[in-house]
């Protein structure tokens, strides 16, 4: 428990003096196991992942946020094809951060702010931040993993 509480101090103090941040984001995504893509079912969040919690957007990297929610057809179909695109884009070598928000279940603060700031009231729904944080596109629906990998592409370069 102290430890947490070390590096939740440290990560308030590096943003606090204004110092670029460490994280890297959800990593390891996969889907949940049972989730369903042919019925809405709720089986919780789709994605699953380490390091969910942080959802800080980081100058100089390009990030991809998804809002979601649990038992939601959509999201579920949707949430592959993001695992997908992190697939590719982490093979590949491309510097983008995966931000993952179940709109129903916010992670704290920095999520509900994502919420506020981007999420349209629609899920499944995808963002995709440029290097300096803002936003380069946005999409409400499923959307290919091609058009997501395109609109990754045009931010990394």
């Amino acid at each position: 428990m102290r430890t947490k509480r070390n590096l939740a101090f440290l990560s308030a103090l590096t943003i606090a003096l204004g110092l670029p941040t460490l994280s890297n984001a959800a990593e390891e995504l996969k889907l949940k196991k049972g989730i369903s893509f042919s019925q809405d079912t709720d089986s919780g969040f789709p994605i699953e992942a380490s390091k969910m919690e942080d959802v800080d957007v980081e100058p100089g990297k390009p990030a991809l946020i998804f809002f979601g929610a649990s038992g939601d057809l959509n999201v579920n179909r949707q949430a592959k094809r993001v695992v997908d695109l992190y697939k590719q884009t982490s093979q590949a070598g491309k510097p983008v951060k995966f931000i993952l928000i179940d709109v129903d279940h916010p992670s704290g603060s920095a999520a509900k702010a994502l919420i506020k700031n981007h999420y349209k009231g629609y899920i499944p729904f995808q963002v995709i931040l440029d290097k300096s944080g803002k936003v380069a596109w946005s999409q409400i629906g499923e959307v290919e993993t091609g058009t997501l990998s395109n609109q990754i592409d045009k931010v990394s370069q």
